[in-house]
Formats: C-alpha cells, sequence, structure tokens
C-alpha cells in the first residue's frame, strides 16, 4: 500500500481559504467556472467581484453590480478585481483609473467583451496606478486605446483595436508618457508589459515619450492580426536605444 506524505496531503491548492483563491482566480484567463463546485462557485459568485452588468435594471440588492465601468471603478479599493460582462458593448471614455486594478473580461476569449471609446474622447482607459488589463477588446474611434501615466501596467491577452480614420495620426494603441510626470521614488516601477496582444489599426501601435522605450519585442503573426510581447521601460544605459514605434498590422 503506498503512503503518502504528510506535506503531499497538505499541499493541495484547496487548503486555502476563499479569499485567497479568488486572489489566484484574478490572475487567470479565463476563470477557471469549469473545474470543480467550489471553483465554479468562487468565479460566479456575485458577493466575490465587482461586475460590470451594463443592465439598465441592475438591482439596488446587488452592490457590487454596477451598470457602467465607470461606476464600478469609482467604488472600487485598491486592489479589487473588476469582471466585466461578455456578450456586450461598454463605454468606455476617459476613464481614470487611480488606484491599482484589475480589469477582466468575463468571456472565453478577448473578443467576447467590449469597450468602446467612441470620436471625441482622448483614450478609452487612463492609468496613473499600477494595474492590469485582461481577456478584453479596446476599440478606440478616434484616440488611444490605453494611456499610460503613472505605474506599472500589465496588458494581457487583449486586442487593441484603432478604427480606420483619415485622422489615423491621433489613433495609438497605447501611449505611455510616464516619465513626463514626476514620481519621485516610484519612477523605476513605471512601465508598460504587453503579453499575447493584438494590436490593430491607427498609424503607431505604441507611443512613447522621454526615456521610455521599448524591450524585448516580440511578434507572432496570426491570421487576423499581430500579436505582440513587449515591454515599455526607460532607457538601458548601454547606449541601445530601440525604437519606440511598432508598426501598423
Amino acid at each position: 500500500m503506498k503512503r503518502h506524505r504528510p506535506e503531499e496531503s497538505s499541499a493541495s491548492i484547496n487548503i486555502l481559504d476563499d479569499g485567497c483563491l479568488v486572489r489566484i482566480f484574478s490572475f487567470l484567463i479565463p476563470l477557471p467556472a469549469r473545474v470543480c463546485r467550489r471553483w465554479h462557485g468562487l468565479a460566479s459568485d456575485r458577493r466575490m467581484w465587482l461586475r460590470v452588468e451594463n443592465q439598465m435594471n441592475v438591482s439596488l440588492l446587488q452592490p457590487l453590480v454596477f451598470p457602467t465601468l465607470q461606476d464600478a471603478v469609482t467604488a472600487a479599493k485598491p486592489g479589487d478585481t473588476i469582471i466585466i460582462s461578455s456578450g456586450e458593448t461598454h463605454i468606455s471614455s476617459n476613464i481614470f483609473i487611480d488606484k491599482p486594478l484589475c480589469l477582466l473580461g468575463d468571456g472565453m476569449s478577448p473578443e467576447d467583451t467590449l469597450l468602446f471609446c467612441p470620436r471625441g474622447f482622448e483614450s478609452a482607459l487612463e492609468f496613473s496606478a499600477s494595474s492590469r488589463v485582461a481577456n478584453l477588446t479596446i476599440l478606440a474611434e478616434l484616440g488611444t486605446c490605453l494611456l499610460h501615466r503613472k505605474g506599472s501596467l500589465v496588458v494581457e491577452n487583449c486586442a487593441l483595436r484603432c478604427r480606420e480614420h483619415p485622422l489615423e495620426h491621433l489613433s495609438c494603441a497605447i501611449v505611455s508618457t510616464a516619465d513626463a510626470v514626476p514620481t519621485s521614488f516610484m519612477l523605476h516601477r513605471n512601465g508598460v508589459s504587453v503579453v499575447e496582444t493584438k494590436i490593430e489599426g491607427g498609424k503607431e501601435a505604441v507611443r512613447t515619450s522621454g526615456n521610455l522605450v521599448l524591450q524585448e519585442v516580440r511578434v507572432v503573426y496570426a491570421r487576423a492580426a499581430l500579436v505582440f510581447w513587449f515591454n515599455v521601460s526607460q532607457k538601458c544605459l548601454t547606449g541601445f536605444e530601440p525604437s519606440c514605434q511598432v508598426g501598423k498590422s
């Protein structure tokens, strides 16, 4: 008979409490809803997450469910995860995020959840705090999908799209001006990391200012678009200065 070591029996992730599991789930794409009864319950429990449902009849008895992303961001506390419902278009115009948050699409793929920034607005989302954006499609009609001012921004498994327009020089998937803002001792934490993200349209995919440059760029050619992995961070001290632009896909 095989004997189980004590350390093996206590190593299961299920010994963690619900709060720890929910925190781990916030880093997974998509949420692990089809694993076991407990995990499914945590992933779908509206009391565990802030949710954006985009419904006019959101009940007042659901304090963590909001009709718009702006409402959810306003109510969120630093470190919260906001789940954005799939199968709907959510208007996202100049939403300012000044606290650490995770914005996560609820679908099985980025195409299932759309944030739309209409013409006349500078960006869909503007960040001045370390945050994470995952499993979302962000479409800017004429402007920027993501405007990064300060902090560490992680963009994972997303689709960033700029609609074709005669004024396409005003469109850009990501703009980072982090080191243009005084940040004292926080300066070294400024930067953008992009992982497995499709970028479409616009004259430029990335626009930076000051000492920020692209590093560790990798591109994979897919059927519908180019899939990018790259970092935007401060200039290396070696004198090597990679280009600050990734070409139009």
